[in-house]
């Protein structure tokens, strides 16, 4: 299924939307679209555990959506919703979303310096967040009859909102594997060989890749290599490259009809045991499993 870009916005001047959606459930089920678009989108799920039981899907993640999950989806990452009612009677799916656009968020920061830790949340974004129980809580209180107010007494919530989520330490990335529209723009020397790392990757993940391979790419040594690794993705690279190839599997599973012994050869696991082994212990659930909730 190829992620389709949805455009929320065709004015020039956009910063933000708020929106509140009260969704009619047709058959007793909901989805959304597999897309993707150029803006950032918050989205707080207000449905009642007892009435709803829903998924979200973002990137390579697969997760179960409660009242008052809040999720964040950064520009380009693709994602969806589906669930059903678990009550006979006609329900309507109820949502809260703010999108905003880059732009508005980088004259923020340059006008608050306070307001730097953005930063962080928008480079995390590519990845997805989903934040802890307090601060979805918080928000859904500052959201309340947001989108009936006055723009510029509107502006100030959405501000706040923003500074509360880049504070919150408990959120979690969701997809092993991040998406964006552009890479983020940096011309430090460690950020210029993160990004040749990242590409040497995204090229020959599907081959017998080594460390030492790398090395000799980014003309340094193993040590530091592996310095770069743990500081910029708190992990080994042979751990970041699993993550990313069963990432790119997850992909596979969800837009091809392609054996998964084929899946697996495509993502550099040459052992069909080895990658269902592996599969099973990031995602919970066999490639199987996967395939058939993601359709």
């Amino acid at each position: 299924m190829k992620p389709f870009k949805e455009h929320v916005q065709n004015v020039p001047s956009f910063d933000w939307i708020v929106r509140e959606f009260h969704c009619r459930v047709e058959d007793n089920e909901f989805a959304c679209s597999w897309h993707y678009h150029s803006e950032y989108e918050l989205v707080l799920y207000l449905d009642p555990d007892e009435a709803f039981q829903g998924s979200y899907f973002a990137g390579d993640a697969i997760g179960d959506i409660h009242h008052n999950s809040l999720l964040l989806y950064g520009p380009g990452l693709p994602h969806m919703v589906a669930g059903r009612s678990v009550k006979l009677e006609k329900s309507k799916h109820h949502t809260l979303i703010i999108w905003f656009a880059h732009h508005w968020v980088e004259r923020l920061m340059a006008l608050i310096p306070e307001a730097r830790n953005l930063k962080r949340l928008l480079d995390n974004s590519a990845y997805g967040l989903s934040f802890s129980p307090e601060t979805a809580h918080k928000m859904s209180e500052l959201l309340k009859h947001a989108n009936t107010l006055d723009r510029h007494f509107q502006a100030i919530k959405v501000i706040e909102i923003l500074v509360s989520l880049a504070d919150d330490t408990k959120a979690k990335k969701l997809s092993t594997t991040p998406y964006r529209i552009k890479p983020l723009s940096d011309d430090s020397e460690l950020n210029h060989r993160i990004e040749r790392a990242t590409r040497y990757i995204e090229t020959y993940y599907g081959d017998a890749i080594k460390i030492s391979d790398l090395c000799k790419r980014l003309h340094m040594s193993e040590s530091s290599a592996y310095r770069m690794f743990e500081k910029h993705y708190g992990m080994s690279f042979s751990d970041h490259l699993k993550q990313y190839r069963i990432g790119k599997a997850c992909e596979l599973l969800a837009s091809t009809n392609f054996p998964i012994a084929l899946v697996a050869e495509k993502t550099g696991f040459k052992n069909i045991s080895n990658f269902n082994r592996q599969f099973k212990e990031l995602k919970m659930m066999t490639p199987s499993e996967f395939r058939r909730r993601f359709n």
